[in-house]
């Protein structure tokens, strides 16, 4: 079982590199929102969240997954991302969000389907495919800088990748 954590930011716009520390409180590795160009910089103040791309790299500062926002008139309505990982190739990762309190994202890996879900008024969200829970995501606050920490049960995933998905679903809640 692997454990990480890193703290929220004040900022939900803020392109600093956050820390991701595991349990003996060393550096793992770091996440940051990035802005493809000025103009969605701009674009993203003017509407809150309009672009969300987000970076996670190792302790040596090595992009390990990097998620873009993709652009379409399709994803006005419902969210869609690239994600690069370094350890599992290309995948999408979607908003299949229904009601807004129960957001729920999905992404495919080699013919398994996970879903990172919350349930409404709940402080867990749950990484988990068709069989089991991979991992737990909790926060210990609502109000910022809170510590997100992310317990990781079973499986093949990465935690920089967990960590990528869950700051994605974090930025659009």
């Amino acid at each position: 079982m692997e454990f990480g954590y890193f703290k929220k930011t004040v900022m939900k716009k803020t392109t600093k590199c956050i820390p991701i520390i595991n349990k003996e409180g060393v550096p793992i590795g770091f996440i940051k929102r990035f802005y493809k160009n000025k103009a969605e910089r701009i674009l993203d103040h003017i509407f809150d969240e309009f672009f969300v791309n987000v970076e996670v790299m190792d302790a040596n500062l090595n992009t390990v997954v990097k998620a873009t926002e993709n652009i379409s008139f399709r994803s006005m309505y419902r969210s869609n991302w690239s994600i690069e990982c370094k350890e599992k190739g290309r995948l999408i990762f979607e908003d299949k969000t229904k009601i807004k309190t129960n957001p729920t994202m999905r992404f495919i890996i080699n013919d398994t389907t996970y879903y990172l879900k919350k349930g409404f008024a709940d402080k867990r969200v749950r990484l988990e495919d068709s069989k089991q829970t991979i991992a737990d995501i909790t926060y210990d606050k609502i109000i910022p800088p809170a510590t997100v920490s992310i317990e990781k049960r079973q499986g093949d995933l990465t935690l920089h990748l967990i960590a990528c998905l869950y700051y994605i679903f974090m930025l659009r809640e």
